[in-house]
């Protein structure tokens, strides 16, 4: 080794060993609070239940907060640096009540410094009806209820008997958005509010929400109500959206997954002319017109609104097989004039396979897709209609058991079984009788599916645990919980039970609507051990409300 190498390398060495020497003097060093522990009400008023945890340390740590209301006690963790410039977000906090909070930090070695003492006061909800819902929770088997918080997204309804115009109603609805969580007893713990109305949502791993939005939006928050990213539909109704990137998309509608890659899925559309095309779901005779129709789009694309692959539904599924209330005001009610409603997908999942799943609601059908090819693998729904080319990727049903219809949020479980929230509208397709709204019942059902057989036989049902006549029109989810086992079921939009014999197909929409969210048993039959409803608030005329979908949050709750 030459004189000049010998000396590079003793530089290297001397910086090494005193790199080392001061890594090792700052793990001697005792941890301290440079800046203590303060907390205070959030500043943004989207989240008003959330408080702000500031503090400085003088090493890297870890951070514990335990909190207690004299009831109920939490605690809630953070993996931060030392410096908190913005502060974390502390939620879990039962409105109207005082609460005592305990901060405590962590560095590497092991070393822990604790402050107490701090004190929060939680707001109270609005009592504005136009503003929340009235709450009331039933628990028949607490010990085998799920823990955590439950996350749902509370929408509201026209009220029923209101004298609006048909504009006015759409505003009602549609210019507000909310997401709530409450504990076991419906209290609420968290809410957030915004000016469109969500639809479906996803608490993320890194502890933001990710939604979808009545203005084509799909909207990334952290739950201090900070939106942290947000993309939009550029050829949207509503036009540019600032701060916000654009996709090559004319909407963004229902789900949105973000994927383990970085990148997002959701569901879009596409509006195609098409001749000599049904004008009626009753009639098989009526005359045929030129008509706008509405077909969905499912899409990958990068952070910054670069689409890697779409897969178009006109472009693989019959568009001349209707489901029923293709003809509804969907779209229009939506910014899209003189447009049916064909497919209407309702969500979207990128399988451990690489494979996509997508609902079609209206079609009554799951499709399975390879997004390198966009060849559908197979199709699990009620048989009839599909033509010959794709008879081959039908899934076929065991049994006496009834087909799903107008079905929301299937997924697979831990056990590998298909599992959704069959709302069981009609009960049929055009042009054969629905079945009566009376005689329906909406449920949580599970499949197994045999891929290899191309057949299903279903093993599990909510409807053995009670004879409720629950009818859940619109909306609906079905969730596996991860510690119990059991379904949380999200009845979206339900009848009302006492005024089942009077509804109609043709006349429901006179009729206000309630919402409900259960927890069932996985034994069959099926027990009940928790559940939710939102009841109309104010005095008369009533404000009706529903929920997209629901799930349990886990935010070391007890």
């Amino acid at each position: 080794m030459d004189l000049k190498m010998m000396r590079t390398c003793t530089k290297v060495t001397v910086v090494l060993l005193l790199l080392h020497c001061h890594t090792f003097g700052a793990e001697k060093q005792a941890l301290q609070f440079i800046r203590l522990p303060t907390v205070v009400p959030n500043p943004n008023p989207a989240a008003p239940l959330a408080a702000v945890l500031s503090y400085e340390a003088n090493q890297d740590v870890t951070a514990e907060v335990s909190l207690t209301d004299g009831t109920n006690r939490w605690s809630v963790y953070f993996d931060e640096a030392k410096k908190i410039a913005s502060g974390l977000p502390v939620i879990g906090f039962r409105p109207g009540r005082n609460h005592e909070l305990t901060v405590t930090i962590k560095n590497s070695a092991g070393q822990t410094l604790s402050v107490n003492g701090l004190v929060f006061h939680a707001p109270n909800i609005p009592t504005d009806p136009t503003l929340f819902p009235r709450i009331e929770t039933r628990t028949s088997l607490i010990d085998r209820v799920e823990p955590g918080y439950r996350l749902l997204n509370p929408r509201r309804r026209v009220p029923q008997g209101a004298q609006l115009n048909e504009e006015q109603q759409r505003r009602f609805g549609e210019s507000f958005g909310m997401l709530l969580m409450v504990d076991r007893h419906g209290t609420p713990v968290w809410y957030y509010q915004c000016e469109s109305r969500i639809a479906g949502f996803d608490y993320l791993d890194n502890g933001r929400i990710l939604f979808v939005t009545a203005d084509f939006r799909l909207v990334e928050i952290d739950l201090l109500g900070n939106e942290t990213r947000s993309w939009y539909a550029a050829e949207r109704p509503q036009g540019y959206a600032e701060d916000s990137e654009d996709v090559p998309a004319l909407t963004f509608h229902h789900d949105a997954d973000l994927l383990p890659s970085g990148n997002l899925i959701a569901l879009t559309t596409k509006r195609r002319r098409i001749n000599d095309y049904f004008t009626s779901e009753t009639d098989v005779d009526a005359p045929r017109q030129t008509q706008w129709v509405m077909g969905d789009r499912a899409i990958e694309f990068t952070p910054d609104g670069r689409v890697l692959w779409e897969w178009d539904a006109f472009e693989n599924l019959p568009v001349r097989r209707i489901g029923y209330e293709t003809f509804s005001n969907y779209w229009k009610r939506r910014g899209v004039p003189d447009t049916i409603d064909w497919s209407h997908a309702n969500s979207i999942t990128k399988l451990d396979d690489g494979s996509v799943m997508v609902n079609f609601r209206y079609q009554s059908a799951i499709v399975n897709f390879d997004p390198a090819d966009g060849k559908i693998n197979w199709i699990f729904g009620e048989p009839s209609g599909w033509p010959e080319e794709l008879q081959s990727k039908l899934i076929l049903l065991e049994g006496d058991a009834r087909w799903p219809w107008h079905q929301h949020a299937p997924v697979f479980t831990s056990q590998g079984t298909l599992l959704l929230f069959d709302n069981g509208n009609y009960r049929a397709r055009p042009f054969d009788q629905p079945t009566p709204v009376a005689e329906t019942r909406s449920r949580a059902v599970e499949y197994k599916l045999d891929l290899e057989k191309m057949t299903a036989r279903q093993v599990w049902t909510s409807e053995t645990a009670d004879d409720r006549p629950l009818v859940s029109v619109a909306m609906g989810s079905a969730l596996e919980l991860p510690e119990t086992g059991n379904i949380l079921a999200g009845y979206g939009a339900v009848f009302d039970p006492s005024r089942i014999n009077e509804i109609t197909w043709n006349n429901r929409r006179g009729f206000n609507q309630i919402t409900r969210c259960v927890e069932y048993t996985r034994e069959t039959p099926s027990e009940v051990v928790w559940e939710l409803e939102l009841k109309p608030t104010g005095s008369a005329p009533e404000i009706g409300w529903n929920i997209f979908n629901t799930q349990v949050v886990r935010l070391s709750a007890r």
